[in-house]
């Protein structure tokens, strides 16, 4: 079976730990010309389809998945996703910021680690223009968190977690409690975590709603009222560590060719 991995750009660290992890090669086009089509492409976070063969994670899904608004669509007509409120309608925003709502305005759609997001509450409308918020394709509630996990999901099982701790050595006021990314003072770490069932939950049912096979999904957890946010689902994580083995064990379990063959050879090499 010609199994290949493809990336959605050249040097993606996560696309290369697990090919050479696994030892496969990458879905080239040189690689069709020399072996013909593909069976199986591992799409690890592209949103184009360029072979023929079986994907892992549909590029069309990848489109979806990576654009913020189609993905909260997504969740809102899968009816079981725990997510946060959302509107495009700007006046509709404002209503929820005038009661008091604390509102995430994301002002890029296809960004990641916190990029393109603007927390606005009441308190802080000095920083915004007339109308109060910020012009953004989309709008969500600010849910109040005391933990938020990174859940790796793979065919339909949670394969790993991390939690996002603060870094210590990061001062007080440089941290930022509410948008949690290493620019802001945190770090994914993975020992001693407990994961809630409603967070596994959660990210089992993201990754199905937006109709992939796996993917890392953040989720922010409430322990006042043990409930689960659902944020994102990440179609390209970083691999590294146990991350790295439980996505390659989540592979061969699924793929057990890759423990045959030029595979195999590959790995030993």
């Amino acid at each position: 079976m010609k199994i290949r991995i493809e990336p959605y750009k050249a040097f993606s660290g996560g696309a290369k730990a697990l090919a050479t992890r696994a030892g496969i090669l990458r879905a080239t086009h040189r690689q069709v010309a020399k072996h013909g089509d593909f069976d199986v492409i591992i799409n690890w976070g592209r949103n184009e389809r360029r072979f023929n063969g079986e994907y892992i994670n549909k590029p069309e899904n990848v489109v979806r998945a990576t654009d913020k608004q189609a993905a909260m669509v997504a969740f809102q007509e899968a009816g079981d996703v725990p997510i946060p409120k959302s509107t495009t309608d700007r006046g509709v925003a404002e209503a929820w910021l005038g009661s008091g709502m604390h509102i995430l305005a994301r002002t890029m759609l296809r960004a990641h680690s916190g990029r393109g997001i603007v927390l606005v509450g009441p308190e802080d409308s000095e920083i915004t223009d007339v109308r109060g918020l910020p012009a953004a394709p989309l709008y969500v509630e600010y849910v109040k968190k005391a933990e938020e996990y990174r859940v790796h999901v793979a065919f339909g099982e949670v394969i790993d977690v991390q939690q996002k701790k603060r870094r210590l050595e990061v001062p007080d006021d440089e941290v930022n409690w509410q948008i949690r990314n290493s620019c802001n003072g945190w770090v994914f770490t993975r020992d001693g975590v407990t994961l809630p069932d409603s967070c596994a939950d959660g990210a089992i049912r993201a990754v199905a709603a937006l109709g992939l096979d796996f993917g890392a999904v953040d989720v922010g957890f409430n322990n006042h009222k043990g409930l689960a946010t659902v944020y994102e689902v990440n179609t390209a994580p970083g691999l590294e560590g146990s991350t790295l083995d439980s996505y390659y064990n989540a592979f061969l379990k699924r793929l057990p060719q890759l423990n045959t063959g030029a595979y195999r050879r590959r790995r030993a090499s």
